[in-house]
């Protein structure tokens, strides 16, 4: 049985290799190596969260066993699909150590960050699903005239009966359905050019501007025979065929394949002049790398590019697609990422270096997303075989870009609000924000962690950040964002608010508000003040009891008449500003003294220092009333 189990794997027949090692799994005593290659299969599979469990076991066990490099970094991808982020980066560690040269333990410690990076960029898309997904795998759309050709393995004719041993799922076909222009849903799915059908998998096409021309991955099949590669596999190559009076002929594969590595997943540049496309071929970084070829004037394809270093790691890096814009997007499970494939973006430099971009979620999650694909009008479709309702393999999804994607610096600013004595995280907590001029930009509440993100931070910002609880004194803080992308946290302790109030008190005292600042011969509530006035505001919300008079008051300078009325226009103005802050209007009282209430010895015509002078320009919040 054991050797009928590893013969299905050796043959990459993954799902019936897994069957028998879970019979034997339960059979007793566990050899550490069917252990190992039960995860595996699992993880060759898609199937990250069943082969979890198993590496577990395996790298419990890791000194009783001769792991590879590959192992570990199929454990850590596999800790991420179940969002232990902690535990993939010490295993990631360890993968570095065994190997400082690959260029995936490379960025993975280059970019210990990446977390902080990749929440920097998420929030790009918006994400939905389309209706014509099916109970079986479902994904690699692309554009063909005003339609969605995609890939699927669903039922619909007599090749159902035959199941990919890799996964036993369905050979996949192509199916179409018609875009809606005002929502792009997908709608009307059916068959698409029988012509092309094969007894064995077609998927990810790509078809030229005018419809006529179309290229495609097929398994190694043509005039009804399938080839395999020396070792007895049935590797992948690409086709082209061409579109004839309404049907496709002229099916041929293309100079660049051979039977002895897979070839795949075509996409033609904006100008049509170039095809992108995956390969395992000699020569390469990894798994399977990107490449390019010149289309050339006889349809022949000119020697494969790879797209280099930048672009391609020791993993995998599949699903090419070239925007309008000419971003190449692209999927890897080899450059850092949330779990499973992710998908990057990559812009060339006029020196021809590419710099990647991990999209961020909610495009991508902890498990598989790839085969993207965009318009110019920024809506397209993406795959992923993330679990959502019904559906629990490959499905598409429909995205909508939010906002232009750019390269190089990108900042997040997370809040943290917490009470200073116990460090318990504050929820709901009010947030202001303010750009460096005390202009509000942005409002709203904490969630249950205590947190808040920013909308919108740019690397090199400056904000004042302003936290509100009812049952806290008021904090501001100012921040300058750091020029490094990434996550940047504000940790904002909040005192308790003070409980010993009653008649006669200032709040002002109480509270230990700064002066509230006017400017010269102005009466208008300055940003600056309005921090210290909230702290009125909160603690008259707090207690609803209380009642108060504003005081203000001026230094003896100017005339007695001039500094009643300006100080009554502050003490009203002040009030004002209180009440559209929610508070009964009935609560306050506002009067002027102008310089009649004066503190110190600083009369008219008596000589002071300037600090003399600022003890009589207060404000006074005084409680008139409150309940015995």
């Amino acid at each position: 049985m054991e050797s009928k189990a590893i013969e299905h794997f050796e043959a990459l027949e993954y799902a019936d290799a897994v069957e028998v090692f879970e019979r034997l799994l339960h059979k007793g005593k566990v050899p550490n190596e069917w252990l190992r290659l039960t995860a595996e299969a699992y993880y060759h599979q898609a199937e990250y969260k069943k082969a979890f469990p198993y590496y577990r076991r395996v790298f419990r066990r890791k000194d009783k066993i001769n792991l590879s490099k590959e192992d570990y970094f199929n454990y850590a991808h596999t800790l991420k699909s179940v969002k232990r982020y902690t535990e993939a980066e010490q295993v990631l560690q360890e993968f570095y150590e065994l190997d400082k040269t690959d260029a995936r333990a490379i960025k993975a410690i280059e970019q210990k960050d990446y977390q902080q990076i990749i929440e920097a960029n998420s929030g790009l898309f918006e994400v939905g699903l389309v209706s014509v997904n099916s109970q079986e795998s479902d994904y690699g759309p692309a554009y063909y005239k005003n339609q969605v050709v995609f890939t699927s393995a669903r039922d619909t004719g007599w090749y159902k009966k035959r199941l990919h041993k890799w996964n036993n799922r369905p050979f996949t076909k192509f199916y179409v359905a018609d875009i809606e222009n005002r929502n792009k849903e997908l709608k009307d799915v059916r068959p698409f050019a029988d012509e092309l059908v094969s007894p064995y998998h077609e998927s990810t096409p790509a078809f030229t501007k005018d419809g006529k021309t179309m290229y495609f991955t097929r398994n190694n099949f043509s005039n009804k025979k399938a080839k395999r590669s020396k070792e007895g596999v049935i590797l992948l190559k690409i086709f082209k065929a061409e579109l004839v009076d309404g049907t496709w002929k002229n099916i041929q594969e293309l100079n660049i394949n051979s039977d002895e590595f897979s070839t795949a997943h075509p996409a033609l540049s904006t100008d049509e002049k170039y095809l992108y496309f995956s390969s395992d071929r000699p020569g390469g970084f990894g798994k399977s790398d990107l490449y390019k070829a010149e289309i050339l004037a006889d349809g022949s394809l000119g020697k494969p590019q790879n797209l280099g270093p930048e672009i391609n790691t020791e993993a995998r890096e599949v699903f090419p697609f070239l925007a309008t814009d000419e971003l190449l997007y692209f999927a890897s499970d080899g450059h850092p990422g949330l779990g499973g494939l992710d998908v990057f973006a990559a812009e060339k430099s006029e020196k021809g270096i590419y710099q990647v971009m991990n999209l961020g979620s909610p495009l991508n999650s902890q498990l598989d997303d790839f085969a993207l694909i965009i318009a110019e009008d920024q809506t397209g479709f993406f795959s992923s075989n993330r679990t959502k309702g019904k559906y629990k393999s490959d499905n598409i999804y429909r995205i909508k870009l939010r906002e232009k994607i750019e390269f190089g610096c990108r900042k997040n600013l997370r809040v943290k609000v917490i009470d200073r004595a116990t460090e318990e995280v504050l929820p709901y907590t009010k947030i202001m924000v303010f750009d460096p001029n005390k202009k509000q930009i942005e409002t709203g509440k904490t969630n249950n962690k205590g947190e808040y993100f920013l909308e919108k931070a740019s690397c090199g910002d400056r904000f004042y950040v302003r936290a509100v609880n009812k049952n806290y004194e008021v904090k501001e803080q100012s921040i300058a964002l750091k020029n490094e992308t990434g996550l940047e946290t504000l940790r904002m302790p909040l005192d308790q608010r003070k409980k010993n109030i009653k008649e006669g008190e200032d709040l002002a005292k109480i509270l230990q508000i700064e002066e509230i600042y006017f400017d010269l011969d102005k009466w208008n509530i300055r940003p600056d003040a309005e921090v210290e006035l909230q702290k009125v505001v909160d603690i008259m919300h707090k207690y609803p009891d209380i009642k108060i008079e504003i005081g203000s008051h001026t230094d003896s300078r100017a005339s007695k008449a001039y500094n009643e009325k300006l100080s009554e226009n502050r003490a009203q103005s002040t009030r004002q500003w209180i009440v559209d802050q929610g508070i009964e209007a009935n609560r306050i009282t506002a009067k002027g003294y102008g310089e009649y209430q004066l503190v110190n010895h600083c009369e008219d015509d008596v000589p002071c220092t300037e600090e003399e002078h600022q003890q009589n320009r207060r404000s006074e919040f005084i409680i008139v009333e409150m309940e015995k």
